[in-house]
């Protein structure tokens, strides 16, 4: 137990993961939302992990805030979360 004097700190961890999940109703956007994804993920150079069809993974902040910017345009509910080890 820590004593009143203790002060807790906490320290951001450089394992930051970001996490982006939007819903797409099936239709023509959703095909094109996939479609302008993949173009994405090439013109950057970059590769997340897709832990679902509706769910990105990565490590890389930019390339996590294009694909929310992309899925806004697409997507009714959009979602972005930055995730840290705690403990």
């Amino acid at each position: 137990m820590l004593e009143r004097t203790e002060k807790r700190t906490r320290v951001a961890s450089k394992d930051t993961v970001w996490i982006v999940d939007w819903d797409i109703p099936l239709g023509r956007d959703r095909y094109r939302f996939y479609r302008r994804l993949a173009k994405l993920k090439r013109e950057l150079g970059l590769h997340g992990k897709m832990s679902s069809m509706s769910v990105l993974i990565t490590e890389d902040r930019e390339l996590a805030f294009r694909v929310y910017d992309l899925a806004v345009m697409f997507a009714d509910k959009v979602h972005i979360y930055e995730a840290r080890e705690v403990g």
